[in-house]
C-alpha cells in the first residue's frame, strides 16, 4: 500500500498513460489494455480508500483536540472556583 496520496496518484498517472499507450498500438480490447485498466481501477480504488482513511484520521483529530480544549478550560475553571 502506498504511504501518500501524492505517491499513488504517481503511480495513477504513470499507468494512466501507459494504458493510453497500449490502446493507441494494440486497441481498446487488447489483453495489454484490459490489464491496465484493471490495475489502474484497483490504484483508484486504493487511492479513494486511503482519502477515506486521511479524513477519517482528520475527524478523530479534531475531536480529540475539542476534547483537550474542554478539559484544559474545564481545569482552569475549577482552579479558579
Amino acid at each position: 500500500m502506498y504511504q501518500t496520496q501524492n505517491a499513488l496518484m504517481g503511480e495513477i498517472d504513470r499507468v494512466r498513460e501507459m494504458m493510453i499507450a497500449a490502446a493507441g498500438e494494440t486497441g481498446y480490447t487488447s489483453d495489454e489494455t484490459v490489464r491496465l485498466s484493471q490495475e489502474l481501477d484497483t490504484l483508484i480504488y486504493e487511492y479513494q480508500a486511503l482519502c477515506r482513511e486521511t479524513e477519517v484520521q482528520r475527524k478523530k483529530t479534531r475531536l480529540l483536540f475539542r476534547q483537550i480544549i474542554l478539559l484544559t478550560k474545564k481545569q482552569y475553571i475549577l482552579s479558579h472556583a
